[in-house]
C-alpha cells in the first residue's frame, strides 16, 4: 500500500491516477469529503480524511503502508510537527520508505517555505527511515491562475516578466514520483531537482501568443498586491490597455472574469496570515530574483523521456481549457 498526502492537489491527483492505471493500490489523505470523492474517482482505494497536523490522521495513513508520498499544502508553513509524527508512527505501523515533496534550493533560508523544506530534509535524514527527496522547480501549471487574462491577451503575476524562471510540468513531477514509489529502493537517500527549462515570463508570453493566436503582454503586478489588493490598481490601466489592443472587444468577458479569478487566487483570504505573509516574501524574491532551474539532467532520467516542454504544455493546457486542438495554433 502507498499512501499519498495532499492527494487533491496538483500533483496529488494525477499521481493517485498514475499509480491507479498500474494497478498500485493507493491510501489518499484529504481534508475534506469533497476531496474524498475526487480522490475516489481518480483511483484510490482507501480513504482518510483529515489534518495532516493531528497524530490520529497520520496513524490512520500510515498504518499498513509501506511507502508514503508526503507533500504538505502551502498554507502549512510549520512542517516540524507533521515530520515528527511521521517518524515517530511511520516504521511501528510497517513503513518502509518516505518519498518527500521538498522544494528547488531549499537553501534560500530568507523565504520561510524553502526554509522550512530544508529543516524537514534535514530531519528526515537523521531518521534513519529511507527517504527520497523531490526538489520540483516552479511549476507550469502556476500561470494557468490567470488563464482568462491569457485569452484576453495578457499574463499578469506577481513577478517581473524579467525574472529568470526554472520551471516544470506536474505531471512530470507525478510521473516521476509514481516511479520512484512503485520501486523505491534504488532511490534511497537520494535527493532529485526536477526542473526542466529556464524561462523569463516574456518568454513564456511569446509561446502564448503562438498557442492562442494573439498578441500576449507579460505585466508585473506588485508581489505586495498578494496581501493589498488595493497594491494591484497602478497596473489595471497597463493590464485593460493591452488586452484590449490584442484582443479587442473579446477581451472584456475575460478580463471581468480573470479579475474576479485574482481577486482571491488559491484562496489566499482563507490562509493564516503568517502562510500569506510568507508567500507574498517568497514572490518577492522570485520578483527581484527569480528562481533558477536546478539540474536539468535529473528529470530526463527519471522519466526515461524528454519532459514536458513549455510550449506542449501551453498547447495541450489550451486543448483542454479552451478547445483549441492538440498541436493548432489561431
Amino acid at each position: 500500500m502507498i499512501t499519498v498526502t495532499s492527494a487533491a492537489g496538483g500533483v496529488g491527483r494525477l499521481l493517485v491516477r498514475q499509480l491507479a492505471t498500474q494497478n498500485v493500490p493507493v491510501r489518499a489523505v484529504v481534508k475534506n469529503a469533497a476531496q474524498a470523492a475526487t480522490t475516489r474517482a481518480d483511483g484510490a482505494v482507501e480513504v482518510v480524511v483529515g489534518d495532516l497536523r493531528s497524530e490520529e490522521t497520520l496513524r490512520n495513513a500510515l498504518t499498513g503502508a509501506d511507502v508514503l508520498y508526503h507533500a504538505a499544502p502551502t498554507q502549512i508553513i510549520d512542517e516540524r510537527p507533521i515530520i515528527d509524527h511521521l517518524i515517530a508512527i511511520g516504521p511501528a505501523n510497517g513503513l518502509q520508505h518516505i518519498v518527500f515533496h521538498s522544494v528547488i534550493h531549499p537553501n534560500l533560508h530568507q523565504l520561510t517555505h524553502h526554509h522550512q523544506k530544508d529543516i524537514a530534509e534535514g530531519i528526515l535524514r537523521s531518521s534513519g527511515i529511507p527517504t527520497t527527496v523531490l526538489r520540483p522547480s516552479h511549476y507550469m501549471q502556476n500561470y494557468l491562475e490567470v488563464w482568462e487574462f491569457l485569452q484576453a491577451g495578457v499574463m499578469p503575476y506577481p513577478v517581473s516578466p524579467d525574472s529568470v524562471m526554472g520551471v516544470v510540468d506536474v505531471a512530470d513531477v507525478a510521473e516521476a514520483a509514481a516511479n520512484i514509489l512503485v520501486d523505491p529502493s534504488p532511490h534511497t537517500d537520494r535527493v532529485y531537482d526536477l526542473s526542466t527549462v529556464e524561462l523569463t515570463r516574456h518568454e513564456m508570453a511569446e509561446i502564448w501568443s503562438d498557442v492562442l493566436g494573439h498578441r500576449v503582454t507579460a505585466i508585473r503586478i506588485p508581489p505586495s498586491s498578494l496581501t493589498n489588493s488595493l497594491n494591484v490598481l497602478p497596473a489595471v490601466a497597463s493590464v485593460v490597455g493591452h488586452a484590449v489592443q490584442s484582443t479587442k472587444l473579446n477581451s472584456i468577458g475575460h478580463l471581468v472574469r480573470g479579475a474576479k479569478a485574482a481577486s482571491n487566487p488559491r484562496d489566499m483570504k482563507n490562509w493564516p496570515a503568517d502562510a500569506r505573509q510568507a508567500y507574498r516574501t517568497m514572490m518577492t524574491h522570485y520578483d527581484g530574483y527569480g528562481l533558477p532551474a536546478g539540474d536539468l539532467t535529473v528529470l530526463p532520467t527519471l522519466l526515461g523521456h524528454t519532459p514536458t516542454s513549455y510550449e506542449q504544455f501551453a498547447r495541450r493546457s489550451a486543448a483542454e481549457l479552451g478547445g483549441i486542438p492538440l498541436g493548432a495554433s489561431r
